[in-house]
């Protein structure tokens, strides 16, 4: 149970699915890809979604 836990807290880049090494950072070291993070679980969320896929929470988008 406790390995499964840990799966579920591991933060991947929704570009190239790897580990992203710290929470806040405001890039994927691994493709280098600009990452945003929902308002609600703060999880990793690609800039197209209109909803988090982790929680369902509402993302914003940048305004013009």
């Amino acid at each position: 149970m406790m390995e499964q836990e840990r799966k579920e807290e591991r933060l991947c880049c929704p570009y190239c699915d790897e580990e992203v090494m710290g929470t806040g950072l405001s890039y994927c070291q691994a493709c280098g890809v600009t990452v945003f993070y929902c308002p609600q679980c703060r999880k990793p969320v690609a800039r197209d979604k209109k909803n988090c896929p982790h929680c369902g929470a509402e993302i914003k988008g940048e305004k013009d």
